[in-house]
């Protein structure tokens, strides 16, 4: 087993800060922010569609993430998702309504709009 992993960011509030660094964090600990604004992020899950005339796209782009010094609002780890150009955090329970909702929508929403679509491509009215 090795030892725990520790990086100093220098912040505008508290100096340098000493963190450390959890096995799943990716991120690069920038210099000059605050210390409640320091944010560990996980390497990014997305899910990728080809679209004709843009190729292959990118979209609910999610990653585990932690604010450890947070001021306000959790300290836990959570899973940020991309959702209409915001990146909610969801605790695990959140994360399955999330999924939850994605799977209504795909078996109620789009399954039956392909449906329908493949039958109006088929001369269908």
């Amino acid at each position: 087993m090795s030892a725990p992993r520790t990086v100093i960011v220098r912040t505008l509030d508290h100096g340098d800060v000493v963190l450390v660094e959890p096995s799943w964090c990716v991120a690069v600990h920038a210099d000059g922010n605050h210390r409640s604004g320091i944010r560990h992020d996980g390497a990014e899950r997305a899910a990728s569609v080809d679209v004709p005339g843009h190729g292959r796209v990118d979209f609910l782009k999610a990653n585990l993430c932690q604010f450890p010094f947070a001021e306000h609002g959790s300290r836990d780890v959570t899973v940020a998702v991309e959702l209409d150009g915001e990146h909610p955090e969801f605790d695990s329970t959140g994360l399955g309504d999330l999924a939850a909702a994605l799977t209504s929508h795909v078996l109620y929403g789009l399954l039956p709009l392909r449906a329908r679509l493949q039958s109006l491509e088929g001369g269908g009215e």
